[in-house]
């Protein structure tokens, strides 16, 4: 992700896209183009789905529902793909939903989060990392937010300190307090 478009000029074609021409929303997407594939591509990758979603087919899921919307996300590039990122988890989700219907059974993750939080027990369905996600954006939503960007988004400690505009070891330092807060969160949902 280290070749991404400078943010400024995605800033200003957001605005233009909030001011009303969504037609800079295909530029926008195309500028973003390969950083929005390989998110989605670690979030099916994240997953068994049956390999009937594909990183092309999420993406373009995702660019779908943003045109069909009426209000655009912030006028950020940070902001645009923490949209697309839930844009994301919701489509899995109703895909998740759809097939448990269908089958009675969940989807498991292929790539334990294990590597990520640091614990070997630990096994999280799509679901569960959505609701654990919400809560601890209640909590606090720059935790939340360094979860969905090291776990959801797959990106470095230096990638995200760039977007935070923050020191690596910040990051770092966030990162371990996220996950103390992730995994306490777990235990109490796990205890009931």
């Amino acid at each position: 992700m280290n070749s991404s478009p400078k943010p400024a000029s995605i800033t200003v074609l957001l605005k233009k896209a909030k001011a009303g021409d969504k037609n800079k929303l295909n530029e926008i997407y195309a500028l973003l183009y390969k950083d929005i594939k390989a998110v989605a591509g670690h979030q099916v990758n994240l997953l068994n789905t049956g390999q009937t979603i594909t990183p092309t087919v999420l993406a373009n899921e995702c660019y779908l529902k943003l045109i069909k919307s009426n209000s655009l996300p912030d006028t950020d590039r940070r902001h645009f793909m923490q949209y697309l990122a839930k844009s994301m988890r919701s489509f899995l989700l109703d895909t998740v939903r759809a097939k448990n219907s269908l089958k009675r059974k969940h989807l498991q993750s292929d790539v334990a989060i294990s590597q990520y939080l640091g614990s070997k027990d630990v096994n999280i369905r799509l679901m569960d990392i959505d609701r654990m996600l919400d809560k601890v954006e209640q909590i606090d939503g720059k935790l939340a937010e360094i979860l969905q960007y090291k776990i959801l988004f797959n990106l470095s400690y230096r990638e995200i300190a760039e977007i935070l505009s923050l020191s690596e070891r910040q990051v770092i330092r966030l990162w371990k307090q996220a996950k103390a807060l992730l995994l306490t969160l777990m235990k109490t949902t796990q205890e009931f």
